[in-house]
């Protein structure tokens, strides 16, 4: 074996190995992430801020329909002006990716949709989001989550 074809075989073997254990979570722990944002999407399209609350921090930053809301009261002002605009918005949330997940926290990319009727009309769109999510106390919450329409 030349020296090329070693350092080649070398660098494959690393390539494969990095591949086996990827960078990505612990599937255990991404299923719970996963699970995590089921619950937060099934809350969100009660439309009722209750069931959406415990499943944020109480400091959780969004940027979302142009607005900048710090903290539980005007994140509940942003949820509910959008309720009032879509009163039957139905929100989904599909391919996640997981970036980061650390013991204590993490952060996902993923496309979001919405659909509902607005003065008897049809409203629909999809978009691109991020969240930042903490566990704290052995539950996780949403820390940050800021959504945007591509153009």
């Amino acid at each position: 074996m030349n020296k090329n074809t070693a350092c080649l075989s070398l660098c494959l073997y690393f390539c494969f190995v990095a591949a086996a254990f990827g960078t990505g979570a612990n599937p255990k722990v991404e299923q719970e992430l996963n699970v995590f944002i089921k619950n937060y999407v099934d809350a969100t399209n009660t439309h009722d801020f209750a069931n959406v609350q415990p499943l944020l921090m109480p400091d959780a930053i969004y940027w979302f329909n142009k607005e900048a809301s710090e903290g539980m009261a005007a994140v509940k002002v942003n949820f509910e002006r959008t309720w009032s605009y879509l009163p039957d918005e139905v929100y989904g949330i599909e391919n996640i990716k997981w970036l980061s997940v650390e013991k204590g926290s993490a952060t996902c990319i993923y496309e979001y949709t919405y659909q509902g009727t607005h003065a008897g009309k049809p409203v629909s769109g999809r978009g691109r989001g991020t969240s930042v999510l903490v566990k704290q106390d052995g539950k996780w919450r949403i820390a940050h989550e800021h959504l945007s329409i591509p153009h």
